[in-house]
């Protein structure tokens, strides 16, 4: 591993503070660390729209403030991570049976078993 230091000016760094605490990052080091490292991933996995494994889905819930709650409590980050992680938890938890897996690989034209 290795250590990079960033200079930013006090106005940026006012307003990462802002937009972490808004996004549920303990610190405004975090955010800009997650930035960096998703804008680079990002860059490197473009792929057409039409291919992209990646969408944003919009899931309207009654218990936002408690879900925050909860992920600034855990240091998480932010809700759409936790909501990432859970689902990718519970989908290890109850996978799908061969048959199911077929099913999907044969309508989505993706590969389930890596």
């Amino acid at each position: 591993m290795v250590k990079m230091t960033l200079v930013f000016d006090e106005e940026t760094i006012e307003a990462l503070k802002a937009k972490a605490k808004k996004e549920g990052f303990v610190r405004p080091t975090t955010l800009a660390r997650y930035l960096l490292l998703r804008a680079l991933q990002e860059n490197a996995t473009a792929q057409p729209e039409e291919d992209a494994d990646e969408k944003t889905i919009a899931v309207p819930v009654d218990n936002y403030r408690e879900l925050q709650g909860y992920v600034e409590e855990k240091k998480i980050g932010n809700v759409a991570v936790f909501a990432a992680f859970a689902m990718h938890q519970y989908m290890s938890r109850n996978s799908l049976s061969e048959a199911q897996k077929r099913r999907v690989e044969e309508r989505h034209g993706i590969s389930l078993n890596g």
